[in-house]
C-alpha cells in the first residue's frame, strides 16, 4: 500500500470517527484481533491498522521500535494518536496504571509530551 492517502482515506472508511469532544479517534471496525488491535490484509499480507496509519502519515517504525496508541484505545487509528516509541516505553506506559489513566483524562497531555519529548520514566530535563 504505496500511496498514503489511499491507505488514509481506506483506514477512514472502515472506522468510527469520534468528535474531538469524545476524543477524536478512529475506531477501526473492521476485523479486530481478539486483543483488540485492528488487522487487514492487502496483496496477500496482514497489516496492523495503527502501523500503517503511522507510515501513511509520513513517518517510519525503525528495527525495534513500536506504535503506542496515546488514547490508550487499541482499535484507533488516528495518527495524531500513534507515537513511536522503544518497544520498552511502550510495554512501561501499557504497565503504568497512573500513566494510562491519567492519558485518559488529559488529551491535551499529549501534545505537552510530544513537544517534552519525554518518556514515562524521563521526562526529558522537565522541572530539573
Amino acid at each position: 500500500m504505496a500511496d498514503k492517502a489511499a491507505v488514509i482515506a481506506y483506514l477512514r472508511s472502515r472506522s468510527i470517527i469520534w468528535p474531538a469532544s469524545e476524543g477524536g479517534c478512529w475506531e477501526w471496525v473492521a476485523y479486530r484481533t481478539p486483543d483488540g488491535y485492528g488487522r487487514f490484509t492487502a496483496h496477500g499480507k496482514q497489516h496492523y491498522v495503527h502501523q500503517e496509519a503511522v507510515k501513511a502519515s509520513g513517518r517510519r517504525i525503525p528495527e525495534g521500535q513500536s506504535v503506542d496508541h496515546l488514547c490508550q484505545n487499541k482499535a484507533c487509528c488516528n495518527p495524531g494518536h500513534l507515537a513511536v516509541v522503544s518497544r520498552e516505553e511502550n510495554s512501561r506506559r501499557a504497565r503504568n496504571v497512573y500513566w494510562v489513566a491519567f492519558m485518559k483524562e488529559n488529551r491535551a497531555a499529549l501534545n505537552v509530551l510530544r513537544k517534552l519529548g519525554g518518556s514515562v520514566l524521563d521526562p526529558a530535563g522537565v522541572n530539573q
